[in-house]
């Protein structure tokens, strides 16, 4: 579940049938508006053309969180129906020429993407695994640092001063298929 604010709405999030452009949908409970993962805007409904706020954070296991961050508390919020939320697929009228059903997760093809000053990068987490880390390198114009962990299946990237920069584990294919331009890892 994602709550986040688009034109001035608060919206809570669930996962939805379906992709488009090989990425994950996710649809608003408010006003049933379907949103692209990577292209981070509602692609469907009545908020269509809205884009989202994009938040820094890492996609990780809980177990490497709650090593690096063990103050952490666990928000639990109730579902329509009072009940704690559980994540869970919502049915949504999605463009059906371009959905498809992946039944397998294929971790090779994970990897890393961001976009900085407008120039996009993807980079495998497999790739990562032969690298001396962080990987430090310039990206539309800003010194970058890149991490990885294996155990967690997990990478991320910050700018020089430590802070978070917006990233997403994508797979390959879904990602160039929104960035055609990516570049990857020098």
């Amino acid at each position: 579940m994602y709550a986040r604010r688009a034109a001035e709405r608060e919206l809570t999030f669930d996962f939805a049938d379906g992709l488009l452009d090989n990425n994950l949908l996710i649809v608003d409970r408010e006003t049933g508006s379907v949103w692209s993962q990577l292209h981070g805007k509602a692609v469907i409904g009545q908020l269509e053309g809205t884009p989202l706020e994009i938040v820094p954070s890492v996609q990780t296991t809980w177990k490497f969180w709650r090593e690096r961050h063990p103050d952490t508390r666990v928000m639990v919020l109730p579902d329509a129906e009072g009940r704690p939320y559980f994540y869970r697929n919502r049915p949504t009228a999605t463009p059906s020429s371009e959905v498809g059903r992946q039944t397998e997760h294929d971790a090779t093809a994970l990897g890393l993407g961001i976009v900085v000053g407008g120039e996009a990068l993807w980079v495998s987490l497999r790739d990562l695994e032969n690298r001396e880390l962080p990987v430090e390198m310039t990206l539309g114009g800003q010194r970058i640092r890149i991490f990885f962990n294996k155990e967690a299946l997990t990478a991320w990237a910050e700018d020089l001063e430590g802070r978070l920069l917006p990233g997403v584990l994508a797979y390959r294919e879904g990602w160039f298929d929104v960035f055609p331009d990516s570049r990857g890892v020098p």
